[in-house]
């Protein structure tokens, strides 16, 4: 697998967190100045006051007046530029938060697509499929490279399935990734003896459940010579002993 990379014209990394902290910094010592002005101002005005000398007091005065209003700009602006690196650190957050679910989607994806064609392999006999399936989720797990391509959103999903399957030495098949895709092998649904009463609907989908948070989580695997007809959870790359509706009705 060709090794990720990022966009040909990447963005150069933002200073905006330094610069803020060096505008914070600048703030603080320009309203201690300003405060300090301030105070100077002050205790010149009570001796002119003391002094009986109007003409001075009515000219410190004015001169408080203005330093006054320069420290509550330098507040006012300090709050805002607070205000402003919350907001960058929200957004940074938030966007960690899309990256890291919409890496996760992307290792399901990848999952379903190599898992699917190991049980469509008629040379992949049922142990070890089961051990080809423990290593493909260690694999996207603690691969470093991977791990690094599930990361880039433009990189190309059906490299990393072609990868993972020629080394774990079986046949490709990254049509999987597309979640419509039933293959020649695979019938979605279920047995007529594990019907249950009243759910038609369930019976005739294509995955299970059909909605809610965990959609299209199991998939039925009809069987072939090698493996036995089975559910199989996507997330967890592990087959059930019975269907999934009955394993959520016991709670487990």
């Amino acid at each position: 697998m060709n090794k990720p990379h990022s966009d040909s014209n990447p963005q150069p990394a933002a200073p905006a967190s330094a610069d803020a902290e060096q505008a914070a910094r600048v703030l603080d010592r320009l309203a201690e100045m300003a405060m300090e002005r301030a105070e100077a101002l002050h205790a010149a005005s009570l001796a002119a006051i003391k002094a009986g000398d109007a003409a001075a007091v009515k000219d410190l005065e004015i001169s408080l007046d203005r330093v006054a209003r320069g420290v509550r700009r330098t507040l006012a602006l300090k709050l805002h530029f607070a205000q402003k690196r919350q907001e960058m650190a929200q957004k940074a957050a938030a966007h960690a938060r899309d990256r890291a679910e919409e890496k996760t989607q992307r290792r399901r994806q990848v999952a379903r697509a190599v898992s699917c064609s190991i049980s469509c392999d008629d040379s992949v006999g049922a142990e070890k499929g089961e051990a080809l399936l423990a290593d493909l989720w260690e694999r996207l797990i603690e691969d470093e490279e991977i791990d690094a391509a599930l990361s880039l959103a433009g990189h190309p999903l059906e490299e990393i399935v072609i990868h993972l399957c020629r080394d774990m030495g079986i046949h490709p098949d990254p049509a999987w990734l597309n979640p419509d895709y039933s293959g020649a092998k695979w019938s979605y649904g279920r047995e007529a003896e594990d019907d249950e009463p009243g759910s038609e609907s369930e019976a005739e989908s294509k995955l299970w459940p059909e909605t809610g948070p965990e959609q299209g989580r199991y998939f039925y695997f009809k069987g072939n010579q090698k493996i036995p007809p089975c559910w199989i959870d996507l997330f967890t790359e592990k087959r059930l002993d019975r269907p999934p509706w009955e394993l959520k009705r016991r709670g487990r």
